[in-house]
């Protein structure tokens, strides 16, 4: 009876740390950072002018009158997401910016938990929360700092499961739909689910998820019929590449969070770069093929095939990666379910690894060891005998 009120002091003090941490890390990113909600906005205050958000001609004088500077933000995104920030660009920048940033806090942590009560690891109380403020150390607080879509995407996954699960097949493929936000992070593990639900024969969310996809580009192609021209310009994608600072005016090469990226900041040359890459592709697409026609379990599906996904994409940085929140609590969930000591403390020393990343990291394309290290994780994770809540099929 005298263990109770400790534990409960003990639940309530970490409950504590994760949320006051987290809304700490908001706050601060807001006052001293903000980087990439200046592009959104802009995005749509074009779109209330008649203009299209893909002519950075166009963006760039409003980014200019609304920050002071033009910056590196040309719109990159489908054309239906700049719609969803249009009521943000009715208001004054500042307070819309408020806006995105409380939104994004609410969204992480409202997600993080719903994950956190669907795997139902670790059991509610102390544990679970200083997990929860690991993931947001971890993940949040870059994406935070960068005003970036991260934590929406990992919203997006964890709705796709969560309908999944519970045969939501109308808000499944709405979800799944809405994950096409960025198609370099999402469309290979988009594409595995899909595969794995036509393989059991479940064609509903499937057919919703087309149909919404189908809808939202034709939406956007009549309010903007002409988005699509920029498209096929000379230096469209100069962006992702390089520093820009206006429209052709390039002032530093960009260092991404790719494979790439971190063999070329580890100095190797130009052959032994393509070679790696193209050993990568070969094993990422073997395994990610053995997994869909072998794996009874849509969590295993969506693990690897996110992994496969950051670990082979051209173009990604560090505050894209709140999706991979799911692949470590899934990976932990199931390594600490078993009794093999050996995977546990595997587990743990692999987990402190990617904790110390943000610490050292540098430059960003350093953080791309968070990928290594969670296919580590995961390999220890599928050597470990499953517990039945995660080795049945669940849908």
């Amino acid at each position: 009876m005298a263990t109770r009120p400790w534990e409960k002091l003990k639940d309530f003090a970490a409950l504590c740390l994760w949320l006051i941490s987290s809304l700490g890390m908001a706050i601060t990113s807001f006052i001293l950072f903000r980087q990439d909600f200046r592009g959104y906005y802009a995005a749509a205050r074009v779109l209330l002018a008649g203009g299209n958000p893909y002519d950075y001609n166009q963006l760039a004088p409003i980014l200019l009158q609304v920050t002071g500077r033009i910056g590196n933000n040309p719109y990159y995104y489908p054309p239906w997401f700049a719609w969803f920030f249009v009521p943000l660009a009715e208001l004054p920048y500042g307070f819309a910016s408020i806006l995105w940033m409380a939104f994004n806090w609410v969204v992480w942590l409202y997600s993080l938990w719903l994950l956190g009560k669907y795997l139902d690891w670790p059991g509610a109380g102390w544990r679970r929360w200083l997990i929860f403020f690991l993931a947001t150390y971890l993940f949040a607080w870059i994406t935070w700092r960068y005003e970036q879509t991260g934590i929406l995407l990992f919203a997006l996954l964890v709705a796709i499961l969560m309908a999944l699960h519970k045969q939501n097949w109308l808000g499944a493929g709405i979800w799944m739909a809405l994950f096409l936000l960025k198609p370099n992070i999402t469309l290979i593990p988009l594409a595995a689910i899909v595969i794995w639900l036509l393989q059991r024969k479940q064609w509903k969310p499937v057919v919703v998820f087309s149909l919404t996809s189908a809808f939202l580009l034709a939406a956007s192609t009549l309010a903007t019929p002409d988005w699509y021209q920029p498209l096929f310009k000379p230096g469209f994608g100069n962006g992702l590449a390089n520093e820009l600072n206006g429209p052709g005016q390039i002032v530093a090469v960009r260092v991404n969070t790719t494979l790439m990226d971190f063999l070329k900041m580890s100095h190797l040359n130009a052959t032994i770069i393509a070679i790696v890459y193209s050993v990568a592709l070969l094993i990422g697409v073997l395994v990610l093929g053995f997994t869909l026609f072998r794996s009874q379990s849509i969590l295993t599906v969506t693990s690897i095939s996110l992994l496969v996904g950051y670990a082979l994409t051209p173009y990604a940085l560090q505050y894209d990666y709140p999706p991979l929140a799911f692949v470590l609590l899934w990976a932990l969930a199931i390594i600490f379910g078993s009794t093999n000591k050996v995977h546990r403390w595997a587990a743990i020393l692999i987990t402190a690894f990617v904790a110390s990343v943000p610490l050292w990291e540098r430059p960003i394309s350093d953080a791309y060891v968070i990928v290594i290290a969670l296919i580590g994780l995961v390999f220890f994770c599928q050597k470990t005998t499953q517990p039945e809540e995660f080795s049945r099929e669940r849908i």
